[in-house]
């Protein structure tokens, strides 16, 4: 099973009531993993819906009671759907589109996603997330040259922080204060750093100390380093924000 590194901006006030309650701190990712796997659903669902949902749905009508028919065609009406279109084996797109509507509503009912109010993720304390997949003990590496942490920010950054709540997997979860958010993005901008780490670059060294995920390619460089790149944005702008960062394994 692969361990991906996951990152998410709180509020102060969130943090502390993830502190005062570690229970909380799994709802901020279970809610980043069904939105992203939500456009992937949609997609799956479309294409079922373009083959013979229509159809079938059609055939399936057909059968029932005239009475039970007359309502579903009367719903299905009031949503803008024709079904005379579906028995012609139409309709898809209206289908999908009812679907996606549907799923949205679904979507931002999860934790974690703005309410269908109109508000924003602000209102339950939860900002941007990030994912740098696998690439997290890469990263790490490069950045510091060390299989773990250590008390240097830079080795802080992606396997650092206080633990916070149960074992998610691989691990609790870790966080960072607004302040130590703050070092952290500044010592990830150091103008230097980025030669630093790409002096560290050594797949046949990175193997054998158990770099996950193992073996390295030489193209894999670009991809650490890009991953770099999206981490460091993600921490100056959680310090832009005065917001902390929760983190995990996963």
């Amino acid at each position: 099973m692969s361990m991906m590194g996951r990152f998410v901006q709180v509020s102060p006030d969130r943090l502390k009531e993830i502190i005062d309650d570690p229970s909380e701190v799994e709802e901020l990712f279970a809610g980043d993993q069904a939105a992203q796997a939500m456009p992937n659903l949609m997609g799956t669902i479309t294409a079922k819906l373009q083959g013979r949902t229509p159809q079938m749905l059609a055939a399936s009508m057909a059968a029932m009671p005239p009475e039970v028919r007359e309502r579903l065609a009367q719903s299905l009406k009031n949503l803008g759907i024709d079904p005379d279109a579906l028995a012609r084996g139409d309709g898809a797109d209206a289908l999908a589109k009812l679907m996606a509507q549907r799923l949205e509503e679904l979507r931002l009912r999860l934790p974690g996603q703005p309410p269908a109010s109109g508000g924003s993720a602000q209102a339950v304390g939860k900002r941007a997330s990030l994912s740098i997949d696998k690439a997290w003990h890469g990263v790490h590496y490069l950045l510091c040259g060390k299989v773990e942490p250590g008390s240097d920010l830079a080795s802080q950054a992606v396997m650092g922080g206080t633990e916070v709540g149960e074992d998610l997997g691989y691990g609790p979860a870790r966080y960072f204060e607004a302040d130590e958010v703050a070092n952290i993005a500044r010592e990830l901008s150091r103008p230097n750093l980025e030669a630093e780490m790409t002096a560290r670059w050594n797949p046949a060294q990175m193997a054998t100390l158990g770099i996950y995920p193992g073996q390295f390619l030489a193209d894999d460089q670009q991809w650490l380093m890009d991953a770099f790149q999206k981490l460091r944005q993600f921490y100056v702008d959680a310090s832009a924000g005065k917001l902390a960062v929760v983190t995990c394994l996963e």
